[in-house]
């Protein structure tokens, strides 16, 4: 019996929290973990909050837990925080990341 091998990307849908419902749209990224790499089309919303971020060094979690931020791309940890600051993420785990123009996988 053959293992099966774990999927490498992550679908994370990016709903903006209420307060940033003006400023932000919902969008849709993928993540691969092992490399690092970000695609889709919230790539160009989410970038941006990841330097500003690695720029600060830590965040405070609403439960006051700070996390710091040196490697946010290769930890799971560190990019959700980054994330849940601005989003309601959903993560899925995925073979590849879609197709934009079909929605269907790569």
């Amino acid at each position: 019996m053959s293992e099966k091998k774990p999927l490498a990307w992550i679908r994370m849908g990016l709903t903006p929290l209420p307060q940033f419902e003006n400023e932000i749209p919902e969008t849709v990224v993928f993540w691969n973990i092992e490399t690092g790499e970000l695609q889709g089309q919230g790539v160009d919303w989410v970038r941006p909050l990841i330097e500003e971020a690695k720029r600060q060094g830590s965040l405070t979690s609403s439960k006051g837990e700070v996390v710091q931020i040196d490697d946010p791309l290769k930890s799971s940890t560190q990019l959700s925080m980054i994330l849940s600051q601005r989003y309601w993420v959903s993560p899925q785990p995925v073979e590849a990341p879609e197709d934009p123009q079909s929605g269907s996988l790569q």
